[in-house]
């Protein structure tokens, strides 16, 4: 907030002393928005700062004042941010942990999802992004929170990291039974992970509430005939992955039970990055995308042009309030097709319904300067209250504030209505006819968005192998890292993917079922990755002939990755089933438990590899299937 404030004081005063000039105002909004774009890599938050300059930079774009009348704004402005900053942390202890509980419950509520449809599912491990969500409600500070507190919630997210890892062990553990036809084990490990399924879901419930959950129940008892039954027909390491996860659930509930909860495990619990760390990453990423092939470079550009010739028709065009224009066009312009379209239909419709109703209430109660002010008020609150639930009911709400507030400074309503309601025309189209013109669509950026997951799979899988090949010896820090990092690309690729397929054009670099295969093949990887890392704890020595299949994974993911960034069929692969066939038999040799598990995941992990480089070879040599069916 304050990084926002301090930008929007800037803009300010650039705004102020370029607005004399169309030609300089022009150039300013140009590069305002080029920056912005390029900026948008580093994520929300940096998304929110570079936004919020634009739009301080078309509202005083309007005022013509002197240098030392322009630093008075621009300190006028940041002192607004600094209250509103204020303001936040004097309500902050009233929040009551609402964001971290809801985040907790989602997560956990996921997991109870999962568990319920575990006897019906195919292998794969429970979704990483509301744990991953998880992880980024509790990484904000909260300056008045008693350690016991933060505490509790530490020792829930740690427990829920666990428990999904173990979700996904005992999925590859039901897989591996059924292929080697012991059914009955199988169903017993998935009516043991069913059972689990309402405790799940009636730990979030607590969560919501903030309350203690209810008194244990017949749920528990059932849960552990279950797993009586599981101890008679399943093998012993199912059974140890069993009893792991029920001594996770029953430390989770323990955790909800109590406010104080207990203390995480340090050697879990994430420590971000100290501030010159993160400042070099941020700086490194920046450059990489100053780059023409960088989608956010191409919106920095799109964004750059389009505000400028905005910010000239504002200057040109015979409007009261012309500044409405730039300010319609940043607000619309999107980095995606879905985005910009929908958000510039729903502003159009949403500033014509904000103009009805602005007129009825004006019709009704011919209100004077004083309920403009309340009026202006009112709507302010409920466009915050409808913020998130639809764009349109926002912009209504907004008109109706604009148009009060501009009637309180001594603006007639019709005339600002009518100022607004052309204003947002003028934006709105641009905006569209930018984006129709030069548009970015997903499926090009799909491609790059699987290679960011297959990069961030390669690099998690390398720890985990590198721990069991150095005999247990593990960084748990780096592990968690690269964790994180590979639930984010794994959102990333999905999201964008969805937004594929709701794009008018047919994908040509990668088609939806070649898009949809590889994040299936994906899967494999990473649930086989999961499973392994469960395993690490029961590491006692190394195992040294894992090293030749460990490079050629590496090697063979590596080359998936470039054959998507580079639109390209990859390179030949090293002979991944050879070597782990090679590597199976010398491990049965040693004939011990955690041999025998490398053996099953690196198979899933060979056969996943192997899957995502034939998708690219077929599709490059254009035997891909037509995805009309996939896609619809």
């Amino acid at each position: 907030m304050l990084c926002t404030a301090a930008t929007m004081a800037v803009a300010t005063i650039v705004a102020t002393q370029a607005s004399a000039n169309p030609i300089a105002a022009t150039v300013a909004a140009a590069l305002f928005g080029l920056a912005a774009g390029v900026l948008a890599s580093l994520g929300p938050a940096a998304i929110v700062i570079g936004l919020q300059a634009l739009v301080a930079l078309a509202v005083f774009s309007q005022f013509h004042v002197t240098i030392a009348e322009a630093g008075e704004m621009g300190a006028l402005v940041f002192g607004g941010g600094l209250l509103q900053t204020l303001l936040l942390v004097v309500v902050w202890p009233l929040a009551g942990f609402a964001t971290e509980r809801n985040a907790l419950a989602a997560a956990f509520r996921a997991l109870g999802t999962y568990a319920a449809a575990f006897p019906g599912s195919d292998l794969q491990a429970p979704s990483s992004a509301p744990i991953a969500a998880l992880g980024n409600a509790l990484s904000d500070p909260q300056p008045f929170a008693r350690r016991a507190e933060i505490a509790a919630f530490e020792s829930l997210f740690v427990e829920a990291t666990r428990i999904r890892t173990t979700l996904g062990t005992l999925a590859t553990d039901r897989y591996l039974l059924d292929r080697d036809g012991r059914a009955d084990a199988a169903l017993a490990v998935a009516t043991l992970v069913e059972g689990a399924g309402p405790i799940f879901l009636r730990m979030a419930e607590a969560l919501e509430r903030g309350e203690a959950p209810d008194d244990w129940d017949d749920s528990w008892e059932s849960l552990a005939l279950k797993m009586e039954r599981l101890q008679i027909r399943g093998p012993q390491r199912t059974v140890d992955d069993a009893r792991a996860l029920l001594g996770q659930l029953r430390a989770a509930w323990r955790a909800t039970e109590s406010p104080a909860g207990g203390a995480p495990d340090s050697a879990l619990a994430f420590e971000p990055p100290s501030l010159p760390s993160r400042f070099a990453m941020a700086l490194q990423k920046v450059r990489a995308n100053c780059s023409p092939r960088s989608e956010f470079a191409q919106h920095g550009l799109r964004l750059g042009i389009t505000v400028g010739i905005a910010t000239l028709l504002a200057h040109e065009l015979p409007l009261a309030r012309g500044y409405w224009i730039p300010l319609t066009a940043t607000l619309v312009l999107r980095p995606d097709f879905a985005t910009t379209y929908s958000r510039g239909v729903a502003r159009l419709i949403g500033t014509l319904a904000g103009s009805v109703v602005a007129s009825l209430v004006v019709a009704v109660f011919h209100p004077g300067a004083q309920l403009h002010f309340v009026l202006a008020l009112a709507f302010a609150a409920i466009s915050y209250v409808v913020f998130t639930a639809s764009y349109s009911m926002f912009t209504t709400a907004i008109t109706g504030y604009v148009v009060f507030l501009l009637a309180f400074g001594g603006l007639p309503e019709h005339t600002a209505l009518v100022d607004r309601i052309e204003a947002t025309v003028v934006g709105g189209a641009l905006a569209l006819c930018a984006y129709a013109f030069w548009p970015t669509w997903e499926r090009e950026i799909v491609p790059v968005r699987l290679a960011e997951l297959v990069e961030a799979q390669r690099a998690y899988r390398a720890l985990v192998f590198g721990a069991f090949i150095a005999g247990g010896t593990l960084d748990e820090r780096r592990l968690n890292a690269a964790q994180a990092q590979t639930w984010r690309a794994r959102s990333n690729a999905e999201a964008s993917v969805d937004r594929m397929l709701n794009e008018p054009v047919r994908p040509t670099v990668l088609t939806v079922r070649a898009a949809l295969g590889i994040l299936a093949a994906s899967r494999q990887v990473g649930i086989a990755s999961l499973t392994l890392r469960a395993r690490l704890g029961e590491v006692r020595e190394s195992v040294p002939e894992l090293r030749e299949l460990d490079a050629a994974l590496d090697e063979s993911l590596a080359a998936v990755a470039r054959a998507l960034r580079e639109r390209g069929a990859p390179e030949a692969l090293a002979p991944l089933r050879d070597l782990q066939l090679a590597f199976a038999e010398e491990a049965r040799a040693a004939n011990d438990t955690l041999r025998r598990t490398l053996i099953s995941e690196t198979d899933l992990m060979v056969d996943g590899t192997n899957a995502m480089a034939d998708i690219l070879r077929r599709l490059h040599a254009g035997d891909s299937a037509q995805d009309s069916d996939v896609a619809k």
